[in-house]
């Protein structure tokens, strides 16, 4: 089935130190609140790039439970990604503990561009990821002669990476949300 394009939002967090989890709700809130204005289908890129200390509690606040609202409002008619940007290495550990523990995974893009998943994913489903991250967009009968594997594995593979918000549907191709992301900037721009 075919979503539509959606609507996207970039929010740097714009602030040095996140810590605590008192702190971490308060984004987290003030993050829901900028997705409840966007609509049934969007995309959230929040921008780490000037985060210098990130703790666990605030991963688990801001992050987590992002990605877990998103995974749990799965409906027809309602489609919520999230995307984090700038994420450096001293992010990294925190935001993977805290999504781990939460059987959690997201995707995210490191300071110099370059797309990875953090959290609890499967070998197989990480490596159909990283195809679809480096085309952009693919379809089933593409990415599973390409990685030599059975159609219907890979397939369930991909749907379950769409079900748990780390990749994007339009009819027979599977998106990347950074490709996802370029594209709705590109038609903005024009």
């Amino acid at each position: 089935m075919p979503s539509a394009m959606p609507e996207i939002a970039v929010a740097s967090l714009y602030q040095r130190y996140l810590v605590t989890r008192h702190t971490g709700r308060a984004v987290r809130l003030s993050v829901e609140g900028l997705v409840a204005e966007l609509g049934a289908t969007s995309l959230t890129v929040l921008d780490f790039g000037d985060v210098a200390v990130f703790d666990f509690s605030c991963a688990d606040e801001v992050v987590a439970k992002l990605v877990l609202r998103a995974v749990d409002e799965e409906t027809e008619s309602s489609e919520c990604f999230f995307l984090f940007r700038g994420v450096a290495q001293h992010h990294v550990d925190p935001m993977d503990s805290a999504l781990r523990r939460r059987g959690l995974a997201a995707a995210a893009q490191g300071p110099e561009g370059e797309p990875f998943l953090i959290g609890d994913v499967e070998p197989a489903a990480s490596r159909l990821w990283q195809a679809v991250c480096q085309a952009g967009a693919a379809r089933l009968d593409d990415l599973a002669p390409e990685l030599g594997m059975d159609e219907g594995d890979c397939g369930r593979i991909l749907d379950r990476m769409c079900a748990r918000r780390l990749l994007r549907r339009d009819g027979q191709a599977y998106h990347s949300l950074f490709y996802t992301f370029a594209e709705a900037e590109r038609a903005g721009n024009e």
